[in-house]
Order: C-alpha cells, then sequence, then structure tokens
C-alpha cells in the first residue's frame, strides 16, 4: 500500500468511478497507483479520442486524462466543455501554461497540470472535490440494490433512446412500457419524452404540464427535479407541448445549458438514474439524444416500408453521426411491433440485412398487433400491467438492457425464401 492511502473506504461509501484516457505509458503508471487507492474505481480507459467518447458515455465521476491523445486542442476544449464530471489533465509542456489556463477556466476542470502530475497528491485533491461534488447532489448514490444482489452497488447506467425515422409505429407504447418495467424491477428509472406536441402523457396517464420547456427556460437541476411527475415508482418528463418549442431547442448549442443533450447528462450524472429511456421522435431532436446514449432501441413495424425505414435510421448513427453518437454494435436491438400477417421475423431480418449490405442488429422481441394493447392505453393503464401478451413479448428487450447481457442471437434462419420489389431493389427473404 502506497504511503498516504487510506486503507479503505467505508463499507457504506461507494469508490468513486474514475475513467483515464492517456498513452500507454502512463496509462500503465497510473492505473498501478489507483488500483491501490480503494477510494476510487477504475472503470475503463482509452488510448484515443474515439474510444474515450465511447466510455464516457457511462458518465463517470471524474475524468484523469492526457490531453495528448486528443489530437488537437480544439478537440480536447469541445470534449472537456461539455462533460458533466470533475476533470483532471495533463497538458504537455510545449505551450503548456497557455493551455493550462485555458482549461482552468472550464467549470467542470478542476486541475490542469503542465507536463506531469504527483498523483500521489492529486489523488487526495481528486478524493475531497469528489465529496463535495456527490454531496451536493443531495442524491445518495446508494439508496438502492442492483436487482439480483444482495450487496448495494450502481449497475452500468444505461441511457437508452428509442427510435426510428417512421412515425405511427409504436416508440411511445415500447419506451413508456420499457420504462415503466425498468422501475418496477427496483432501477431507479426516468422516462424522457421529446415528441412535439408529446403524446406520451397521454398513453403513460400523466399531466402534459409541467413538461420539458418548464427546465428550457431555467436548465438547473433543482428544474428538472420540479418538471418530473411521478407514475408509481417511475419517473418522468414529458416533452414539448408544440412544435414551436422543439424548434427552440433544435437551434441550442450541444454544449449550451438547455441543450437535450445537457438535459440527459446532468440527469444521469446528478440525479442518480441507473436507467434513461429517450421517447425520441422521428425528427431532428432525436439525433441529440443519440448522440449522448449508449443503448439504441429501433422500432420497425414487419413490413418492406419497415425494412427500409429502420435500415435507415441505422446508417443515420454508423454512418452519419460518427465519432458523435458511439453506440457499440452489440447495443443495438431492433423491436418488430404489431406483427401477424406481413413479414416474419426472419423474412424482416434477411431483407434489412441485405439491404445494409452487413449483419442487421438482431430483433430482440416481437409485439403481436393486439388490440388490448391500445384498449389499456386508452383506459390508462400500461399495457405491461394489463395484457399477459404484451407483457410476455416485451421480456426478452428488458432483460437484454438490464441483466447487462452481452449474448444477443439473431433470428433463426429458416431457409425459406420469398421475393419483393420496391423499385429497382428486389429483396430475397
Amino acid at each position: 500500500m502506497n504511503p498516504g492511502f487510506p486503507a479503505a473506504v467505508p463499507p457504506s461509501v461507494e469508490p468513486f468511478s474514475l475513467v483515464i484516457g492517456a498513452t500507454r505509458q502512463r496509462y500503465s503508471s497510473w492505473v498501478r497507483t489507483l488500483m491501490e487507492d480503494s477510494r476510487f474505481r477504475v472503470t475503463s480507459f482509452a488510448f484515443d479520442p474515439e474510444d474515450l467518447k465511447l466510455k464516457l458515455k457511462d458518465v463517470p465521476e471524474a475524468l484523469l486524462l492526457e490531453a495528448g491523445i486528443m489530437g488537437d486542442e480544439g478537440a480536447l476544449l469541445k470534449l472537456l466543455a461539455g462533460l458533466p464530471c470533475a476533470v483532471y489533465v495533463v497538458v504537455p509542456l510545449q505551450d503548456g501554461q497557455n493551455l493550462a489556463q485555458r482549461l482552468r477556466e472550464l467549470q467542470n476542470v478542476k486541475g490542469a497540470f503542465v507536463g506531469d502530475l504527483n498523483l500521489l497528491e492529486t489523488t487526495g485533491r481528486m478524493y475531497s472535490d469528489l465529496s463535495a461534488l456527490r454531496s451536493s447532489r443531495n442524491v445518495s448514490l446508494q439508496t438502492w440494490s442492483q436487482p439480483g444482489s444482495a450487496a448495494p452497488g450502481i449497475a452500468p447506467l444505461r441511457i437508452i433512446t428509442v427510435w426510428n425515422q417512421m412515425g405511427g409505429v409504436g416508440k411511445t407504447t415500447i419506451s413508456t412500457n420499457l420504462a415503466y418495467e425498468s422501475a418496477r424491477r427496483g432501477y431507479p428509472t426516468l422516462l424522457i419524452g421529446l415528441g412535439a406536441p408529446d403524446d406520451m402523457p397521454l398513453v403513460a396517464g400523466i399531466r402534459p404540464d409541467p413538461n420539458i420547456t418548464r427546465w428550457w427556460n431555467n436548465p438547473t437541476i433543482e428544474a428538472i427535479k420540479l418538471t418530473i411527475q411521478k407514475l408509481d415508482t417511475l419517473d418522468v418528463l414529458a416533452g414539448f407541448p408544440d412544435v414551436l418549442s422543439e424548434s427552440e431547442v433544435l437551434n441550442a448549442r450541444e454544449d449550451a445549458p438547455n441543450s437535450i443533450a445537457r438535459l440527459i447528462t446532468t440527469a444521469a450524472h446528478y440525479l442518480g438514474y441507473a436507467v434513461i429511456v429517450i421517447d425520441a421522435p422521428p425528427s431532428a431532436v432525436a439525433a441529440n439524444a443519440i448522440k449522448v446514449s449508449n443503448t439504441l432501441v429501433m422500432v420497425a413495424r414487419p413490413s418492406l416500408e419497415g425494412v427500409m425505414r429502420t435500415v435507415e435510421a441505422y446508417r443515420t448513427v454508423v454512418e452519419h453521426l460518427p465519432g458523435e453518437h458511439r453506440i457499440a454494435a452489440e447495443r443495438v436491438f431492433v423491436v418488430l411491433n404489431r406483427v401477424g400477417g406481413r413479414l416474419s421475423a426472419d423474412e424482416w431480418h434477411r431483407a434489412a440485412s441485405q439491404q445494409a449490405n452487413r449483419p442487421f442488429p438482431p430483433i430482440i422481441a416481437q409485439i403481436p398487433d393486439n388490440v388490448a394493447v391500445g384498449a389499456a392505453q386508452d383506459n390508462r393503464r400500461m399495457p405491461v400491467l394489463v395484457v399477459d401478451e404484451f407483457n410476455r413479448c416485451l421480456r426478452p428487450l428488458v432483460d437484454a438492457l438490464l441483466n447487462q447481457s452481452s449474448t444477443q442471437s439473431t433470428p433463426v434462419q429458416n431457409g425459406h425464401t420469398r421475393s419483393y420489389k420496391i423499385g429497382p431493389i428486389r429483396f430475397k427473404v
């Protein structure tokens, strides 16, 4: 044990989560020291900018960064300006003082060091800073135990965007019931609506006001708390009342205090949620949620138009937002909604893989077309509670998202083929 370190943190105190971004040589030096310090838990590390952005999606409490891996100063400042965590950064000797001074002007940068740092001294400072930040949240990170575990702990944060570029596919039905079931299983869960006008309050049986515009006009933690409504054990933040209020958000910079990205990361980091589910509309506002999410659920209809829209949505994420979304391939899932009488899951998946020219993400759940689901929502009741078939079919999605299992299976190929044509495109499925 290195001198100056406490033997252990008190058993009731969760170690502070820490991400390291550094060259391999410096990482080896840092991690050897930090592994002996029970006050901190190194949750992940990265050696390049793109991987670092991915690792930061889980919103650690602190980042220890060697600035040189970012490549250029502009990329470094852009990354750090939007992070809702405490940052400690080492800058190169050349022009280091000027850069360090600019970094210290960022509110979340708690330490900027030129050339190198004394890690033994810095960890004491980090512990003091992070203790104060955690206390200021007024939310205990140890108020819940991960379901299925007797020991208190924090499950990996899931920021789940439910989306497709096609309207009317059932995104709101899936997102509300997914979030409700997550809360029922014991995970502190927040459901955020981004529709304009948002019909999620009607589906969930809550009031349309207060809604996201209250936070927009006063982008603070307290405003988020005042805007949240309760649906049993689920916290819900209703979306936009009209398209005009949505357009104002679209014009906001990503790093603005009232950007959608800042709303989501603030809720994740300061309000103690384990799961955040975003009901994203088929509009440009969805990109703001996708960029800070680590899981994507695409809800689709079992039809050829459903294939085309979903493949295009997938391409938007994996091709049009490179370096921004950083959703790992194994954290993208497809839900087929209102199944019955059209394409089977096998046919749909083969058509999607053919059009995408790559293996398509797995169909994790198939929801039958059942009038009882709509009837339950018309009566302000959650289908997951009152429609057994819906509950049973949604369960694989909930299990996959919350059980932290990376083992997913693609639809079984049954060997039969059918041919479909849309314009010049012919599918054999």
